[in-house]
């Protein structure tokens, strides 16, 4: 049967000499992986549309109870070309890339997160550089809830109190963020205010998003607190490589101190 699709280029590997396999996730069946024959010759029909961080639209014949399918054509709707001419914002998206990888299964069909992740990317490409980790830490919390395993940021996930205080705590294995009454030392510690902008992101959408609010944030603390949250779900069947890049290169540049001052300054504009 030959289908029609439109979808995003997450990643794509080497299956021959003259061929590779690309893995798309698409709105209408979810992750696929179709075999483009000729897709590594210089001349190749299917040109740039195969690249990772692409999304286009792709002719393919499947077959049923096969892994591999066969595509046809691929045609780019738009090549996010402001991320890939800028490093940093490469990075942050390659980890969106990867983590939808492995958050999903093979023909899964979930038009809700496909959605989620190209309002990311976009976001990506607009947003000011220093703020780049909040598109992703908005698509971590988003593709959670898409997923069925969302983190109960609004109170307390165990008592259903609001929080209160300076410092809360987070826990993955309680679901979300915990009161000082229902404190049992599980999780990590994280500043409240931190918890409560991780809750805008969870519940807003890009435009509504006041970036200028992130300069109250502990950027380290909710980078580890979602860090453990997504290696408490998928980790420990998937190793996110991109994500272990990322913290290497936040941490050799040490952007916590400059961007908290940017940030401020923002916010006062």
């Amino acid at each position: 049967m030959i289908c029609r699709t439109e979808g995003l280029v997450l990643r794509g590997y080497r299956m021959s000499e003259s061929s590779k396999v690309a893995v798309i996730y698409t709105r209408e069946s979810g992750k696929l992986r179709l075999v483009a024959r000729g897709a590594r010759r210089p001349r190749s029909k299917f040109g740039a549309s195969l690249e990772p961080m692409t999304w286009g639209t792709y002719v393919f014949y499947r077959r049923e109870n096969r892994d591999l399918q066969t595509l046809s054509e691929g045609d780019i709707l738009y090549p996010f070309g402001g991320i890939k001419q800028a490093y940093r914002r490469m990075a942050h998206a390659c980890v969106v890339c990867d983590l939808l990888n492995h958050m999903t299964v093979d023909e899964d069909r979930n038009p809700l997160l496909y959605s989620v992740t190209l309002d990311t990317l976009r976001w990506m490409e607009t947003i000011e550089e220093w703020a780049i980790e909040i598109p992703l830490w908005y698509f971590q919390l988003k593709a959670a809830s898409a997923l069925g395993y969302r983190p109960h940021l609004s109170g307390c996930v165990r008592c259903g109190q609001r929080l209160s205080g300076v410092r809360v705590r987070f826990s993955p294995f309680e679901g979300g963020a915990l009161c000082n009454g229902c404190d049992t030392s599980s999780g990590m510690a994280m500043d409240r205010f931190t918890v409560g902008f991780l809750e805008q992101l969870q519940t807003g959408r890009p435009d509504r998003i006041e970036i200028g609010g992130v300069s109250g944030c502990d950027r380290a603390e909710a980078r580890s607190a979602l860090r453990m949250f997504l290696s408490y779900h998928i980790e420990s069947r998937h190793r996110v490589k991109s994500l272990d890049f990322l913290d290497r290169m936040l941490a050799a540049e040490g952007t916590d101190v400059r961007y908290r001052t940017e940030a401020s300054g923002a916010r006062r504009r």
